[in-house]
């Protein structure tokens, strides 16, 4: 999808242009807080939670969603955990499901029946085999050997390596 598109598709979310509110289907109200392209088409979206006062201080800055644009075309689609267990603030976290029912909040290690997972030790991120389609799976920055009890704190579905 181009960038052209996305904006105008974005726009009819637009529920309040002065205080950039969004609501999404099915989603709580966010407010956009970066946006823009630079002369390359290289930029994105950043959504996060409209309330953020129901967001323990150490999580506060986290985006609820982040769209991704290279060279003018949607590149990538983020979706974030920006709660504890048991806090409030979970109420309106993403809610989707990759297959088998693994979405935020689940372990890591849920996917290993379905996928690898290669860890970027760079990025402090887990990729998955080509297999399993383009997605990038976030967890505590560390590998799954120092930490096989991690959960997903963020999914990222990355267009231009689904095949």
């Amino acid at each position: 999808m181009s960038a052209e598109v996305l904006e105008r598709v974005l726009l009819k979310y637009l529920v309040d242009a002065s205080s950039l509110l969004y609501k999404f289907e099915n989603s709580p109200d966010l407010l956009l807080r970066t946006h823009g392209l630079d002369e390359l088409g290289n930029g994105g979206y950043s959504f996060s939670l409209f309330n953020d006062a129901i967001i323990n201080g150490l999580l506060k800055g986290t985006p609820a969603l982040s769209i991704m644009v290279r060279a003018g075309k949607v590149y990538a689609v983020k979706v974030y955990d920006f709660s504890f267990s048991g806090e409030f603030a979970r109420e309106f976290v993403y809610k989707g499901f990759l297959p088998a029912g693994i979405g935020l909040g689940s372990l890591v290690s849920d996917l290993l029946p379905f996928t690898s997972l290669e860890f970027d030790s760079a990025e402090e991120w887990f990729y998955t085999d080509q297999s399993y389609g383009g997605l990038e799976v976030t967890g505590w920055g560390v590998p799954l050997e120092d930490h096989p009890d991690q959960v997903v704190t963020a999914l990222c579905v990355i267009s231009g390596a689904i095949a």
